[in-house]
């Protein structure tokens, strides 16, 4: 899990669009080609906005298990100053049920007093099947990271 706090003297709408335009954001940036290229996939519900990372031109499609890794938060505009706020979070779902059933397997090997390997190759697995998964909270931090910065560029650019 991964918080996401920016502020810029924009409005909500130069910067909604901004974020939108996955080409701006994402010009002269080189990715791993074996990994594959992110692409940014937005939703927007008033001040409510839901990006999800779909990796793009790699080998083996991209299928995002139970709503794969996604950013939820707000885009909201005071001032003239537009702060995006959010939580960058990879499939909550899933991980609640894993969570509890590693506990279980724990309470097991404590309650008959025996060690069990089976929770370490659960954690084992979680890391192995969705390093991707995981890997994708940098690239949607990056990429917002990224897209502010540029948008403080351009506009102090006009001014000059």
């Amino acid at each position: 899990m991964k918080l996401v706090n920016h502020k810029i003297e924009a409005t909500r709408d130069e910067v909604l669009e901004f974020i939108k335009d996955n080409r701006r954001v994402n010009s002269n940036v080189r990715f791993d080609e074996k990994r594959g290229t992110p692409l940014m996939h937005f939703k927007e519900k008033g001040e409510k906005i839901t990006v999800t990372c779909e990796m793009i031109n790699r080998s083996t499609k991209d299928n995002g298990f139970l709503i794969g890794t996604y950013f939820k938060g707000k885009l909201t505009e005071k001032d003239g100053v537009t702060e995006l706020r959010g939580v960058i979070v990879t499939a909550p779902i899933y991980h609640l049920v894993w969570f509890a059933l590693l506990c279980v397997l724990i309470w097991q090997c404590f309650y008959h007093t025996a060690i069990s390997a089976v929770p370490i190759l659960f954690v084992a697995f979680e890391v192995i099947m969705y390093s991707n998964e995981f890997r994708k909270q940098g690239y949607i931090k990056r990429y917002f990271e990224r897209a502010f910065s540029r948008l403080y560029r351009e506009k102090n650019e006009r001014k000059r």
